[in-house]
């Protein structure tokens, strides 16, 4: 355990992905909550630190400079080494984090002791399991939240927090109203992209189940997707009926992340496979129907808000399961019928307050 009173100025290094930026802010605001002294910075890549602006437990976010861009490394490496920190906690493990806490020259380094790089740590936290006192496999906010409690901060909240910022809040009500989007009709946002290849549900599948959310659902559906997602909605609306093209709204390419965010927190329902996406929406409150594959589906399932997971089957084990081996992946396995079930029921949910 650490003196938390003797901390003056900690870094929280997380880099990569948008989901694993947002499920690490309870242990943000854990940390904070135990040290409110201390000034807390959190090292995010440019992609992600988006998810932490204006997070009451952040006091400044240290974009990471992008792989390749090495005097802009060097500078920055320089540059962590002035800043003095007492405490720096690598929740990522991979070796861009692990330089990064080697050269703070903090007095107290953390990271977990299962790591290639373990030796730029002088506090070696057990596997997640062990460090929380569980035989069971546990979700990524808990793994995170056992770094922090190792070194001794009190765990008093699970909650994931994101902030919505007003701009972005405006510019997004403007980008519905001119897409054509009817402003009394509740929201379902559909997000067609997906990390990796197999998470994408078939073109031609996607384009009947949208055609069926259409006519069969009282919400608006907003097509959601990055700018690198646009081929993919060419496939997909390919396929669709004139009518149907005509009475969704894309934003596929058009919206910021803090866009994102803002639209999110106002919709009725989500749809989309397991990604960062998915977990902002399920950060902010949005019911949720989740597509699951070849995905550890105990790591990465939605934490905190109301949510139906479709899988293709009941096998939890993916390494043995034979649909693992199908060409287009397992999630062509899953039925359009079953989905607009699922959205049925999220649609029948009470409206949210806020």
């Amino acid at each position: 355990m650490i003196p938390l009173d003797k901390i003056r100025r900690a870094l929280f290094i997380r880099l990569r992905s948008l989901g694993d930026t947002v499920l690490f802010t309870p242990a943000l605001h854990n940390f904070k909550r135990a040290c409110p002294h201390c000034e807390l910075f959190v090292l995010a890549d440019e992609h992600s630190a988006q998810i932490l602006k204006g997070n009451p437990d952040v006091d400044e976010i240290v974009v990471s400079p992008r792989k390749g861009a090495r005097l802009a490394s060097l500078r920055f490496a320089y540059g962590l080494m002035r800043r003095g920190f007492d405490l720096v906690v690598d929740f990522h493990g991979g070796p861009r984090a692990a330089i990064a806490t080697g050269l703070s020259r903090a007095k107290w380094r953390v990271g977990w002791a299962d790591r290639p790089f373990r030796f730029v740590y002088n506090l070696r936290v057990p596997r997640a399991r062990e460090a929380l006192g569980t035989s069971s496999r546990i979700h990524t906010v808990a793994k995170n939240l056992a770094l922090i409690k190792w070194i001794g901060v009190p765990i008093e909240s699970t909650r994931l927090a994101l902030y919505v910022d007003d701009a972005a809040a405006s510019a997004v009500r403007a980008k519905l109203k001119q897409a054509g989007a009817v402003s009394k009709r509740p929201l379902l946002l559909v997000h067609i992209g997906a990390t990796k290849k197999r998470k994408e549900y078939p073109p031609e599948r996607f384009a009947r189940l949208l055609s069926m959310l259409a006519g069969q659902t009282r919400m608006q559906p907003v097509i959601l997707g990055a700018e690198e997602d646009q081929p993919r909605w060419g496939r997909i609306s390919g396929y669709l009926p004139e009518a149907v093209r005509a009475s969704l709204v894309s934003l596929v390419g058009k919206l910021s992340l803090a866009e994102v965010i803002a639209l999110c927190k106002t919709a009725k329902g989500f749809v989309g496979a397991d990604n960062g996406i998915m977990h902002i929406a399920d950060a902010l409150g949005t019911p949720s129907v989740v597509l699951f594959g070849k995905t550890e589906l105990r790591l990465w399932h939605p934490w905190q808000s109301p949510h139906i997971i479709v899988r293709p089957c009941a096998n939890s084990d993916c390494s043995t399961c034979p649909h693992s081996k199908l060409a287009e992946g397992c999630l062509a396995l899953v039925c359009e019928d079953h989905i607009l079930q699922a959205v049925q029921q999220i649609e029948a949910l009470p409206t949210r307050s806020d």
